[in-house]
Parts: C-alpha cells; sequence; structure tokens
C-alpha cells in the first residue's frame, strides 16, 4: 500500500513538472534570429541586433541573420 502511494504521489510530481515545462515554454519566446556556421553549426539569439552582432564576429558565419520562424 505504501508504495502505491510513492508511486502515485511520483507521477502525480513528474506530470506536473512536465506541464508546467509546456506552459513556460510556450510563453516564453524562442530565440528567433539565427546565422548558420561552415557545417551544420547554428546560432540563435534574442533580437535581430544580438544575432547580428555575433554574425559580424563569426569568421566561419555563412548567412546572414533570419527569423527562423519565418524564413524556413
Amino acid at each position: 500500500m505504501k508504495d502505491k502511494i510513492i508511486a502515485t504521489a511520483a507521477i502525480i510530481m513528474i506530470l506536473g513538472f512536465a506541464i508546467t515545462s509546456a506552459v513556460w515554454a510556450d510563453s516564453n519566446p524562442d530565440k528567433d534570429y539565427c546565422y548558420d556556421q561552415v557545417g551544420n553549426g547554428h546560432f540563435c539569439f534574442d533580437t535581430k541586433d544580438k544575432c547580428k552582432h555575433e554574425q559580424k564576429a563569426d569568421e566561419i558565419a555563412e548567412s546572414h541573420c533570419y527569423n527562423k520562424d519565418r524564413d524556413q
């Protein structure tokens, strides 16, 4: 009986964490502005200005900054 209560409590806590994480991820915007690097690398940033600044300093950048949600 005690094991069932512990297992049930653990499942409820895991589900609560999963739901909270999903809601938090939806309410916080992703890093939408990205640029590609030589190979398969890409870096993303919160703002286009941050992206442009990092892209200009990156010697192996192979693309301009783009909005990953609009320009795919």
